[in-house]
């Protein structure tokens, strides 16, 4: 007898949106979470496309900012200021917004078990043991606990700084590269006029000094509120995300952007994916179907996923001589109205094709590692 008919193990956005979609389609649903507090501790810079109202529920009282562009820093600090008339981003509170999620997977019929960490899995038996002791079973089950040990992946860390003498554009972050960081940047991502969440992405350990530069380089009077830090894992276009009566979704599908390491949108897509091959499953009584949640995600996904990859390799070529070269190029060759046209936080596919169709890629990259650029591009 299976105590749930999917049993989810993380109460993070991804993991409790899934549960959510499954209780409303009327399973028995349990929900376990390693913390005694969903959300806590902050992980995440809380950075999100506009389309997220259009994948999953968000309240406008979890929305601390709207930001409408972003100012991009070369390593000299020439800058390229990217402007749009509508909202492109809002900045929210992540804990709340995870503790609303899981609030709402309860309303629906969910069983939410707390301080329950996942320390051994049955994929074939659909069994799972927490803190050591006590077994769950289900005949489905969905690993939504994000970032493994051992995963490969980026280091990522954040302050919440206050400014003490100096005030911000509200509706424009700013972004930092560096090819010391690549394929990683630096952010400073705005709260308020005086406060902000700064911090970078990497896959060195040594950012540290960067980060401070570059929090000093707005202002050397402020005031660190908060210290944040986790692990962003590596996109993996070939990665399965099934075994057995399992799936996996969120982090521990490594389903998150290559260019920026965002992962709400592509996660709640995710779960929409999800939440109709396990109703499959569980009706068939058959869990091998669970492999069209697999198929279905990597065909509509897979193409972006890699043109990001593609992207990011490229960007990783250019030294920080390339990369001022690049910035100060595209504002000689006025881009920024394609960008504008073309760009999109989410789908950067049809911004990456318009420069390749218009040969602009080949007047930002120098001649001497072309052929490398067109390797990774063929």
């Amino acid at each position: 007898m299976w105590d749930y008919d999917v049993l989810v193990m993380g109460a993070g956005p991804i993991g409790s949106t899934l549960a959510r979609l499954l209780a409303e389609k009327g399973f028995k649903v349990g929900l376990v979470e390693k913390k005694k507090i969903v959300g806590l501790p902050l992980q995440c810079a809380g950075l999100v496309s506009w389309k997220i109202k259009k994948v999953n529920i968000l309240p406008d009282e979890f929305i601390i900012n709207r930001i409408k562009g972003a100012i991009i820093h070369s390593p000299s600090d020439h800058t390229l200021k990217i402007s749009k008339d509508d909202v492109e981003a809002y900045v929210i509170d992540r804990v709340s917004y995870d503790q609303h999620l899981a609030e709402e997977a309860v309303s629906n019929g969910v069983e939410l078990l707390t301080n329950s960490k996942v320390t051994k899995v049955d994929y074939k038996h659909g069994e799972v043991t927490i803190n050591r002791t006590d077994t769950l079973s289900a005949p489905i089950l969905v690993d939504a606990m994000g970032f493994k040990p051992g995963q490969r992946g980026f280091h990522a860390k954040q302050y919440l700084i206050e400014y003490q003498d100096t005030i911000m554009d509200p509706k424009f972050l700013d972004l930092k590269i560096n090819a010391n960081i690549s394929p990683g940047f630096l952010w400073r991502i705005p709260l308020s006029k005086t406060k902000a969440r700064i911090g970078f992405f990497s896959e060195s350990r040594k950012p540290w000094d960067f980060l401070i530069k570059f929090i000093k380089g707005f202002s050397p009077h402020f005031k660190i509120i908060e210290k944040y830090h986790g692990n962003i894992p590596a996109p993996d276009p070939n990665r399965r995300l099934y075994k057995g009566r399992c799936i996996f979704i969120g982090d521990s599908a490594a389903q998150v952007k290559p260019t920026t390491g965002g992962g709400l949108i592509l996660g709640f897509r995710a779960a929409r994916i999800a939440a109709e091959a396990i109703e499959e499953a569980i009706t068939e009584g058959d869990h091998s179907i669970l492999r069209e949640y697999h198929e279905r995600y990597h065909e509509i996904h897979d193409k972006e996923i890699k043109n990001q990859l593609r992207l990011q390799k490229t960007f990783k070529l250019l030294g920080n001589e390339e990369l001022d070269n690049a910035i100060l190029k595209m504002k000689e060759k006025n881009l920024k109205d394609i960008i504008i046209t073309y760009g999109d936080m989410d789908d950067q596919t049809p911004l990456i094709q318009e420069f390749l169709k218009r040969g602009l890629i080949t007047s930002l990259i120098p001649s001497l590692i072309w052929k490398k650029v067109t390797r990774i591009w063929k």
